[in-house]
């Protein structure tokens, strides 16, 4: 016959040993005993309720502190009439006066007892833990140095400076309590033998599974034990309180070399809502400290991250009605652009506003992928171009050459990649050759039905400099405490006649250090005109090679970057060969 499967919380450890004793004597059971009073041992129940237990043994207070948090039955380990009367007539010893005090378990059989022999006690019951201090300071008061108590009795007392005397469960009490839990788990076998064959099958799939209650407490789980899924429990507890009020949200991140997507959905049962948590992982393609593939959840983010100051920067002029229009649909949408015109700003902005934002945003950064690896991203099952559902942002096409273009539109057409996601592309036009440009527009435009987004160069959009500067400007207040309120006139006049061939990234990266310098209300015209002397200014104006010594080493490294870009005219692939470093690390060094 299979064993019944009990955990028993005792309050106090000698009921634990109690329990165990008796528990080796048993050959019908399998016992797990834990120690802990009231909500220490209410805890210890919700931590462990969902590790396959049939049953709960506890204790008087503890006892129902636990079955009104879990739902699993509860058996309280019952006080007896021999227990009362054993402590009754060991308190007769005592000459001062004494009082019986405890929850309703132990007070319940008092009474009768004391009804029956017709003992003159006062009996206190406790409706709650708080509630155990002022009954027996007010029993302490009228002239009672004695409690006949349970466990937390047994702690009021002692903070008062009161003796007490614990009304402990015998054996017989203990064997009672074990009887009754084997006779309900056998009165409803059959439930669960289904359970244990569902628990079974369950664990036994790829998938893994958490069910939560209404409150958020662990009732289900299909994982076991291990450093792996410590952190994959630590993953979904960041999700668990959005997974709760939200149904129908999907999650992936990646933990060292596994992605893991989380699904949850909502069951009503009996009126109350419960949270289940799909589980499913698969080998990463690359590892989780590398740049070419990134993962964005909605969910990772606070509506304040997206306005940023680059976001603010496209809520000024046409693009912020694009966006929103582009938004609202699944249709595919190409990114046209200069370096630094805000291409991955937009297409976060896309995702984010888009009804699909449940799902992830993969960005594929065409930049850092090596042939191996694109071959790899376009062959494998693993790949995000496997995905359903999802957000995927096709990044750097100019990157890429007319093979492996031609090789991602195959691919394209013969997975109906666009059916199954929402895709998202840009284009850096510096970094294309014409002829791919053309062969890309052509592609996009007109056999997938891309809408299109070109973003203006900063100097094409001249106008909406002091826009833009007044919100970077407030967000570097905001950062770094400072409270200046704009430029001087002379000052905003240099901005105006500066090529920003940077564009949006460049203009930040110049009110950054304004702003750092600045220590009057107003950004001067000297100080603008000693930082844009040291910025390369190319379209009509030759480069300044005049490197600033009075800014940090990242700063100088981006200046001399820039150079090397503007002399290569934007190709990334050449500034790297020429400076020595990879494309990754460039590209880095741009972001930073």
């Amino acid at each position: 016959m299979q064993k019944t499967k009990i955990l028993a919380v005792a309050p106090y450890e000698g009921l634990a040993d109690a329990i165990s004793t008796i528990a080796q004597t048993r050959d019908d059971i399998k016992m797990t005993v834990q120690i802990g009073d009231l909500n220490t041992g209410k805890q210890i129940a919700m931590e462990l309720a969902h590790n396959n237990y049939d049953v709960i043994i506890s204790r008087g207070g503890t006892a129902e502190l636990i079955r009104s948090t879990v739902e699993l039955p509860v058996i309280d380990i019952p006080i007896s009439v021999y227990d009362v009367l054993r402590t009754i007539k060991l308190a007769e010893n005592y000459s001062g006066k004494f009082v019986i005090a405890g929850f309703s378990s132990i007070t319940n059989c008092s009474r009768i007892l004391c009804d029956l022999l017709q003992y003159d006690i006062d009996i206190f019951t406790f409706t709650s833990e708080t509630d155990t201090l002022p009954t027996l300071r007010k029993a302490y008061e009228n002239g009672c140095t004695l409690a006949l108590c349970d466990m937390a009795g047994s702690k009021a007392a002692q903070a008062l400076g009161m003796n007490s005397l614990f009304i402990s469960s015998g054996t017989e009490s203990i064997n009672a309590a074990i009887d009754e839990a084997v006779k309900l788990v056998r009165s409803s076998q059959h439930v669960h033998k289904q359970k244990d064959l569902f628990q079974a099958l369950l664990s036994d799939e790829e998938r893994e599974f958490m069910i939560y209650d209404p409150a958020g407490n662990l009732w289900f789980s299909s994982l076991t034990d291990n450093d792996r899924n410590i952190a994959l429990m630590n993953l979904i507890n960041t999700y668990l309180k959005a997974f709760l009020k939200v149904p129908d949200q999907t999650v992936t991140r990646q933990i060292r070399d596994k992605i893991y997507v989380l699904t949850n959905r909502h069951l009503i049962y009996e009126n109350q809502k419960y949270t289940a948590i799909t589980i499913r992982q698969q080998m990463a393609l690359f590892s989780d400290d590398s740049s070419e593939i990134t993962i964005y959840n909605r969910l990772d983010h606070t509506s304040q991250e997206y306005s940023n100051e680059y976001s603010s920067s496209h809520h000024v002029g046409n693009t912020a009605t694009l966006i929103q229009e582009y938004s609202k649909n699944n249709f595919p949408v190409l990114i046209i652009g200069e370096t630094g015109t805000g291409k991955d700003k937009i297409a976060r902005q896309l995702y984010e506003n888009n009804p699909n934002n449940t799902a992830p945003l993969y960005i594929i950064n065409c930049e850092l992928i090596g042939e191996r690896k694109w071959n790899t991203l376009l062959n494998s099952i693993e790949s995000p171009f496997a995905a359903t559902n999802a957000t995927l942002y096709i990044k750097s096409l100019s990157s890429l050459s007319k093979a492996q273009l031609d090789n991602l539109f195959s691919y394209i057409d013969n997975s109906r990649l666009s059916k199954r996601n929402r895709l998202i592309f840009s284009i850096t036009l510096e970094n294309f050759s014409k002829g791919q440009e053309d062969l890309c527009r052509s592609y996009l435009e007109n056999r997938l039905s891309c809408l299109t987004l070109r973003l203006p160069p900063l100097r094409e959009r001249i106008n909406d400099l002091s826009s833009i500067t007044a919100l970077y400007i407030h967000r570097m207040n905001i950062t770094i405490g400072k409270q200046i309120i704009g430029f001087e006139a002379e000052a905003m006049d240099l901005m105006h006649s500066f090529p920003w061939p940077g564009n949006l990234d460049q203009l930040h990266h110049v009110i950054k250090e304004l702003v750092v310098i600045t220590q009057t209300p107003y950004i001067t015209y000297t100080d603008t005109k000693a930082i844009l002397d040291a910025e390369p200014a190319i379209s009509g104006n030759a480069p300044q090679t005049t490197l600033n010594l009075s800014t940090t080493l990242d700063e100088m490294n981006y200046q001399i970057i820039q150079w090397v870009l503007a002399e290569e005219h934007g190709n990334k692939e050449k500034t790297a060969k020429r400076l020595g470093i990879s494309r990754s690390t460039l590209w880095r060094m741009l972001k930073k």
